[in-house]
């Protein structure tokens, strides 16, 4: 799709347009081949599409999606962004096969940051616990430290 038609639609998802246009924008958002500008694209003001992007992305199917995981996990990284319930929701019955092993590199990429940032981003994943595939496909490894974080957010100020 070309630049003019993603503006279009990223004018028609801002947030304070009238219902019907947004959803209109969310109805051409998902037919668009390459996904990659709806997840949390970056222009001055963006931030008031983010959750009809989220929106958009989360009608799709798992095979659309897939391939997007790493990026989608990102969204994760501050649950008050707009659009990251829409998709953690999403992420919750998404095929656990499909979502383990970008699961499982995001976790580590958390964890080698060793900072506040990367804790709170564990304690964001750990959310997608309540996917039970998921869990039931996780390395002991991985399941114990996500665990840690699991209804247990910022347990690791007092660290």
């Amino acid at each position: 799709m070309c630049h003019d038609n993603i503006n279009m639609i990223y004018q028609m998802l801002h947030w304070k347009n009238p219902e019907d246009i947004q959803h209109y924008g969310i109805e051409l958002a998902k037919k668009l081949t390459d996904l990659t500008p709806l997840i949390l694209p970056i222009y001055e003001g963006s931030q008031s599409i983010w959750d009809n992007c989220a929106k958009a992305l989360s009608e799709l199917s798992d095979d659309r999606l897939e391939k997007h995981l790493p990026l989608l996990l990102e969204w994760l990284q501050d649950l008050n962004w707009p659009g990251a319930l829409t998709i953690l929701e999403r992420l919750m019955v998404f095929s656990g096969q499909k979502l383990k092993n970008p699961f499982i590199k995001q976790v580590e990429y958390a964890i080698s940051l060793n900072n506040e940032e990367g804790f709170r981003w564990l304690d964001y994943l750990s959310e997608l616990l309540n996917n039970q595939e998921l869990k039931e496909l996780l390395p002991i490894k991985t399941l114990e430290i996500i665990q840690k974080h699991y209804h247990n957010w910022g347990w690791w100020y007092n660290e």
